[in-house]
């Protein structure tokens, strides 16, 4: 698929819409500044997406290649798939020609409004600028006219670029400028941060949390470069087995999002071939002799792991050709000696693992050590920090003399205090009347005793057995005396007897 068809089916393009959008639509702006702008958001979108979804793999053929870098020629808009640079000039305007509809006339305005906004910017003023983009960059776009779009520019770069717009214009052709896509930079920084972040909590090794931030700039796009949009699920590694074809970041988008991130974002910083992200929202560390040394370790471990798994599966290979050869029949001379070789490059393949495992295993010893030393440097320091702290409580508290000296007396004011509690004590217990105390322990009693006459007079009828046990628990002081009773039952007997 070739840029046009790209266009023609997206859903911003429907058919009832082409005419406007292929005419020089660069009138309406005055007379109807609605549909102007429906033109210019269609376009925009359409093209941001194609370079996203792989760069240009939509713009057959070659791209002129433009001097990104202040003066080395980069090559990466030469059949590279950029996926933040979009590349204009008269090759983009061909690609874009109907034979139906012409040349897309008002794609000049498109790119007009666009570097007016900042959202193309030239890709020499986005890698040589050396504030944020966002904050004070080196150039400004002053809008003038009622239908035309002019820029006064502060650098001389600029400048001549606002002359050669000002020549092409009017044609409705298109500046021979490569332009960064911020929207497409900034997304593909998020989704990179995000990776980082996520590299620091797993860990790619047993890196400590104060290195896990700190790559070389090749380790860490080889890590990330495949993806950059979040467009799979996961890093995108896992692409080829869904049939899926998602673009990658070239080498010069690379620099572009680096760029960004340490210029615009802030969110790293980067010494030569080392890039050490923040660790957290203070600011910025510079980049120390142990963060480089740490980098180019972990760096040097992640190449010997890749090549111990890409020669162990050469190894593989090559053990299973030598079996096919030798299964052949008829086994001749030619495919003996093809199966000794593939036993050859399988033995040179187990050596190579061999090697590379055993440099790993260095690397890693290497590395184990420094974090190991760094953390009893730490904490060193801490308990260089603390002493003072401590020696300054000790003089506050008076020394050891001082400490016993209030034990003592904490002992003696505690013993004290026990002897005038059992004081208090014994007072208290001398003042309790004991006949109160009969009294009322006698009031207690009695009122007990009508409860339990009440309660056995409203029980019914009770059997021998009960009446038996009621009796045994009966006092003989509770009986009333039968001697009165009897003495008057003998003196009415004598009287009837005289």
């Amino acid at each position: 698929m070739d840029l046009l068809d790209y266009v023609l089916a997206q859903p911003l393009f429907p058919q009832r819409r082409l005419p406007s959008l292929f005419a020089d639509f660069r009138r309406l702006k005055e007379s109807n500044p609605d549909g102007y702008d429906a033109n210019i958001a269609a376009w925009k979108k359409v093209l941001i997406q194609a370079v996203r979804e792989g760069g240009p793999r939509y713009w057959k053929g070659s791209v002129t290649p433009v001097d990104g870098t202040g003066g080395d020629k980069t090559g990466y808009a030469d059949g590279g798939d950029d996926v933040l640079i979009i590349h204009s000039g008269k090759k983009l305007l061909d690609r874009l020609t109907s034979l139906e509809w012409g040349k897309p006339l008002g794609l000049s305005a498109v790119i007009e409004e666009q570097v007016a906004t900042r959202a193309f910017v030239p890709v020499d003023t986005f890698m040589n600028q050396k504030f944020s983009i966002y904050k004070d960059p080196n150039w400004r776009i002053i809008k003038y006219g009622t239908s035309m779009l002019g820029w006064m520019f502060r650098d001389s770069f600029i400048n001549e670029y606002y002359q050669s717009l000002m020549a092409w214009r009017g044609e409705g052709q298109l500046p021979n400028v490569d332009f960064v896509i911020l929207e497409n930079v900034e997304d593909a920084a998020k989704i990179f941060i995000s990776r980082v972040k996520k590299t620091r909590l797993t860990g790619i090794s047993a890196s400590s949390e104060k290195f896990r931030g700190v790559f070389t700039l090749a380790m860490l796009k080889d890590l990330y470069k495949n993806d950059p949009f979040g467009a799979v699920d996961g890093d995108g590694m896992d692409s080829d087995k869904m049939n899926i074809r998602v673009p990658s970041l070239s080498e010069f988008d690379f620099k572009i999002l680096i760029r960004h991130i340490t210029r615009d974002s802030q969110q790293a910083i980067v010494e030569g071939n080392i890039i050490k992200f923040k660790e957290g929202p203070e600011n910025m560390t510079l980049i120390t002799e142990e963060d480089k040394a740490v980098a180019e370790l972990r760096h040097m471990i992640m190449i010997f792991s890749e090549r111990i798994t890409s020669e162990h599966m050469r190894a593989i290979t090559c053990r299973r050709r030598a079996g096919e050869y030798m299964s052949e029949r008829p086994s001749t001379d030619h495919l003996r000696s093809l199966a000794r070789n593939e036993l050859r490059k399988a033995k040179l393949a187990e050596s190579t693992v061999q090697k590379s495992m055993s440099y790993k295993l260095q690397m890693e010893t290497l590395l184990e050590n420094i974090e190991s030393a760094h953390s009893n440097l730490e904490i060193t320091r801490i308990m260089e920090g603390s002493l003072p702290v401590l020696e300054h409580l000790n003089r506050q508290i008076g020394g050891i003399s001082k400490v016993s000296d209030l034990v003592d007396r904490l002992q003696k004011q505690r013993a004290e205090t026990e002897e005038i509690a059992a004081a208090i004590g014994e007072v208290s217990a001398g003042e309790v009347d004991e006949d109160e105390i009969a009294y009322e322990f006698d009031r207690l009693l009695k009122e007990e005793t009508r409860k339990a006459d009440k309660t056995v007079s409203e029980r019914p009828a009770q059997n021998a057995d009960d009446l038996a046990v009621l009796l045994s628990k009966a006092s003989l002081d509770e009986v009333p005396s039968l001697e009165p009773t009897r003495r008057t039952a003998d003196k009415e007997t004598l009287t009837e007897g005289s």
